[in-house]
């Protein structure tokens, strides 16, 4: 049911957008000769992404002396993950992170730091490659971009410093115990997932790998969308490419119910619109693109994973506490 409405989903929003792009116009750019081969590239970009992120996981579970989690295992977490909608549940990648922590060997307060600290990490990494591409099209070094697109990414400094600020040894013990209400305790686990991050960062010999990890995984599903974008000759420089992609992620497809179906379709889009790309070559790009980013992952997800109804049933165990 959960492939269906995505799918379902996916195909809709797709219509409405060729619609309003031109219907006509689309068909043409499907039914036109492209340069296929590109779609190798977009492959080669997704493997990239994956496997910088098994290192990520991998090197989360091990922050402040935590579980250490095998290659074997951090690659089937990310398989889920990606594949969640299909192999698991609707609720995105949170569920399945959570629960590898857990069967690695953390704590269930533990595994969900851990598993909020991926997230942040998602965010912080992807942040500073918008503010450096920012810069870039601000000074004219890669493309230029109107204020309007450029400045709003100063906004990422003040929030840095916010999070180095809260999460202090102290001040992050203090504010990281669970206590007090649902929202109380949902600030207390997002400010021990933040000393999660902080770690990592400030113990590069041990945890580089992770980190670089992640910038990986952000380089490789870029590199994705650019040969996708190449696929139907809509040229645009690395840093408009960055900004546009950023935008377009506001929220991560892991952290998306359903993956993220639909709605990552309509934002990217626009983002890259708004970057000065036509509609119509932009629009079957990202459809390209969702095909190895969105879909791809599936495929793995069921032939590795457990039985679907067997998953389900450890979920449950988990988040009842048993």
């Amino acid at each position: 049911m959960i492939i269906i409405a995505a799918a379902g989903t996916t195909v809709g929003v797709v219509f409405v957008l060729a619609w309003s792009a031109g219907g006509t116009r689309v068909t043409r750019l499907t039914e036109a000769n492209h340069a296929w081969a590109w779609l190798g590239v977009c492959l080669a970009g997704e493997l990239i992404a994956y496997a910088g992120y098994v290192f990520t996981v991998r090197d989360m579970a091990r922050v402040d002396e935590g579980s250490e989690m095998s290659l074997g295992i951090s690659a089937q977490t990310v398989i889920a993950g990606f594949g969640v909608f299909a192999a698991t549940r609707s609720s995105g990648g949170f569920a399945v992170d959570s629960w590898a922590f857990q069967k690695a060997g953390a704590s269930r307060r533990e595994a969900e730091a851990r598993a909020v600290g991926l997230g942040l990490l998602e965010y912080l990494v992807l942040s500073i490659g918008a503010l450096i591409a920012s810069a870039a099209l601000f000074f004219r070094l890669d493309g230029h971009a109107s204020n309007s697109a450029t400045l709003p990414s100063l906004l990422i400094l003040p929030s840095l410093a916010l999070g180095f600020y809260l999460t202090s040894p102290k001040r992050g013990r203090r504010l990281g115990r669970l206590r007090g209400g649902y929202l109380r305790r949902w600030f207390a686990i997002l400010i021990a997932g933040a000393m999660s991050v902080r770690a990592l960062l400030l113990s590069p010999r041990e945890h580089g790998v992770g980190v670089l990890g992640n910038a990986a995984y952000w380089a490789g599903d870029i590199l994705c969308l650019w040969a996708a974008l190449q696929i139907v000759d809509a040229r645009i420089s690395v840093a408009a490419l960055v900004l546009a992609y950023s935008g377009g992620y506001v929220l991560t497809r892991r952290a998306l119910p359903a993956g993220g179906a639909g709605v990552v379709e309509i934002a990217l889009t626009f983002a890259l619109v708004w970057m000065g790309l036509p509609f119509a070559r932009t629009l079957v790009a990202v459809v390209i693109y969702r095909l190895f980013n969105f879909w791809l992952p599936i495929v793995p997800a069921l032939v590795l994973m457990p039985a679907i109804k067997q998953l389900r049933e450890r979920f449950q165990h988990v988040e009842q506490g048993t």
